[in-house]
């Protein structure tokens, strides 16, 4: 945040910082939901609505960072009314034992905390 202060055109749409890494989508039929201000991808976004309008119920959190947007994501979801599953192992904060606190002190108290392999079993069973 102090280098977005610093640059206001620092994340800017259009500029290279605000853009998606190359490699990562979207593709095609991905839900896109732009943030242009704020820290986490609730606040000042039409996404709960998106998402309710699809019948989500459960938000999935993964990416960066424990440190400040995974929680937030968390705590605003819930706040949104749907159910959290955060990905242990697709979640990072540093330094690492600080984000794994956030983790067990925190986020398993506002969601459930399971691995992307325990997820994956339990949306998509293995057929018998």
């Amino acid at each position: 945040m102090a280098a977005a202060q610093a640059d206001p055109t620092l994340l800017r749409q259009g500029q290279p910082s605000a853009e998606l890494v190359a490699g990562l989508g979207p593709e095609p039929g991905d839900l896109v939901s732009e943030r242009h201000h704020g820290l986490t991808p609730f606040t000042g976004t039409d996404l709960g609505d998106r998402l309710r309008a699809l019948g989500v119920t459960t938000v999935v959190a993964c990416g960066v960072s424990l440190n400040v947007g995974i929680p937030g994501l968390a705590i605003e979801a819930v706040g949104e009314g749907f159910d959290v599953v955060v990905a242990t192992d697709a979640v990072v904060g540093l330094p690492r034992s600080f984000g794994d606190d956030v983790v067990r002190n925190a986020l398993a108290y506002v969601g459930r905390v399971a691995s992307v392999d325990e997820i994956i079993a339990e949306w998509d069973p293995p057929e018998n």
